[in-house]
């Protein structure tokens, strides 16, 4: 009985961690990754580019810069959402590619991270202009 009872205890707990790596595995494939509350995103884009995109996605999220330093190599921006929550994000160079980390709120918030990502992406694949046309007509 007691041999059984362990069993069913154990058995969720293994197929929770394989759920768990095939979640992370999946999100490697798509060029990021969610870890411990906070966003990380590698581009293939110049630290400059990035940057201006992270500014323009903020500004259209309506996300309110509290403060922002960089140098051409590092960057980090601090902002609130319209609820307060905090958002900082970090881009730091590396070569010819630039990552990105993105924490919303004291644990971390996967979906308004992935908003934000997403808007970055937008702006730097050209299609931010598009929707934005879209919106106004």
């Amino acid at each position: 009985m007691r041999k059984s009872l362990l069993l069913l205890m154990i058995i969720p707990a293994i197929a929770g961690c394989a759920v768990a790596l095939g979640v992370a595995g999946a999100g490697g494939a798509l060029g990021y990754r969610y870890v411990k509350g906070e966003l990380k995103v590698t581009y293939n884009y110049s630290f400059e580019k990035v940057w201006d995109a992270t500014q323009k996605a903020l500004k259209d999220l309506e996300l309110k810069v509290i403060s922002k330093r960089w140098d051409m190599v590092e960057g980090i921006i601090e902002a609130r959402t319209g609820l307060g929550k905090k958002v900082k994000i970090k881009a730091k160079s590396k070569g010819k590619t630039t990552t990105l980390s993105i924490r919303v709120g004291t644990l971390g918030d996967v979906d308004y991270s992935l908003a934000i990502k997403y808007r970055i992406d937008a702006y730097l694949k050209g299609e931010a202009d598009r929707w934005k046309r879209r919106q106004d007509s």
